[in-house]
């Protein structure tokens, strides 16, 4: 039961944080990511350590903490590749 319940707290935390950077980047308020992500990094690392056995306090913290550096390092690529394909066309 702690494997499925996990599971489905990873699943929701994944769609969560995808949904929320998403919305945010459309919305043009990117900078408040790296904050709203945080809920969606805990729900991940606590559904890992029910599925993995892990220390539950420390895969809260490091799921707080790297959920939201990924949303950021993907959002930086994705600026970069738009610039860059800006570039190449002409528009920058």
């Amino acid at each position: 039961m702690e494997v499925l319940v996990g599971a489905l707290l990873v699943l929701v935390g994944a769609t969560g944080a995808t949904v929320t950077q998403r919305h945010l980047d459309a919305t043009g308020r990117s900078r408040l990511a790296l904050l709203a992500l945080v809920p969606y990094g805990v729900l991940i690392g606590a559904g890992a350590a029910l599925v993995r056995g892990w220390d539950l306090m420390a895969a809260l913290v490091v799921g707080a903490a790297l959920v939201p550096l990924v949303g950021a390092a993907g959002r930086l690529l994705e600026v970069r590749r738009a610039r860059r394909a800006a570039d190449r066309r002409g528009e920058g």
